[in-house]
């Protein structure tokens, strides 16, 4: 039902967009939307964004245990589709993260053991927003916008820290190890889509030059994990061959979906 939410909403979001463009040549014959000639198009603008994220997960066995702390930077560009409607997009840099908790092993050289495997992942994108922004019209020195649309991200640096709770057979004791991965990559999809909405103010200095403040939430689409469950026993232990060497997987993907809140601050130009 969500993910049906989520299509409808590209949908209504694609098609008002699509109208808003096909009425620019009608803003003119409106005095309160209405640009004059001098009146610039576009603007650029320079973005830095504190976040906290997480990763909400959809697989059964599979639990979110933990936020991230992260942050993004970047170029803005916003084309006026009227004085009061904008189309804003850019490129950012965006690192964040977080925390999940599963029955998985523990690699502990040269065995491995069933271990309840807790991961907090670190990762960075470049990201591509593609916004529609409403705006009123200046109240004193403050304008008041809000916004929603999507944000496409590319993954290009991954790393995961584990920590493992297992007991080792041979002292029938609980242990405890940790253990950094610096490049996970391979386990984190490359692709990421969000569902972006939020809102904030923009106070003029002078002239074209403006500060903004805001907040945006960022609701992922796309599983952000590219790696397999580990298959169970009847005790809910992760299951090892019987050579005590490998783990067992099921067919099934983990799949876990990255949220962040965001505060923006900002200039443009």
């Amino acid at each position: 039902m969500i993910q049906k939410a989520k299509v409808l909403t590209l949908i209504v979001f694609g098609l008002l967009f699509i109208n808003l463009s096909a009425q620019g040549d009608e803003f003119s014959n409106d005095p309160t939307a209405k640009l004059s000639d001098d009146d610039r198009k576009i603007r650029f603008g320079l973005q830095f964004s504190p976040n906290v994220s997480w990763l909400k997960a959809n697989t059964t066995g599979y639990e979110s245990t933990g936020t991230k702390m992260g942050f993004s930077y970047g170029l803005s560009f916003e084309y006026f589709l009227s004085k009061n409607y904008l189309f804003s997009t850019g490129l950012i840099f965006l690192q964040t993260g977080g925390t999940i908790s599963y029955k998985g092993v523990a690699s502990i050289y040269p065995d491995i053991y069933p271990a309840d495997t807790k991961v907090t992942y670190n990762l960075r994108y470049i990201e591509i927003p593609m916004m529609l922004k409403l705006r009123t019209n200046e109240i004193g020195y403050l304008t008041y916008f809000g916004q929603f649309g999507f944000k496409m991200g590319f993954n290009h640096k991954a790393n995961a820290e584990f920590e493992y709770h297992y007991i080792d057979p041979d002292n029938v004791i609980p242990e405890n190890a940790t253990q950094t991965t610096a490049n996970s990559t391979e386990d984190v999809n490359f692709l990421n889509l969000n569902l972006s909405i939020g809102g904030g103010i923009e106070y003029n200095i002078s002239g074209n030059t403006s500060l903004m403040l805001g907040i945006t939430y960022n609701n992922g689409f796309i599983n952000q994990l590219d790696t397999k469950v580990s298959a169970l026993d009847a005790n809910g232990d992760a299951v090892i061959d019987s050579f005590g060497k490998v783990p067992v997987y099921t067919d099934k993907d983990a799949s876990a979906n990255l949220n962040y809140v965001a505060l923006n601050i900002g200039i443009y130009f």
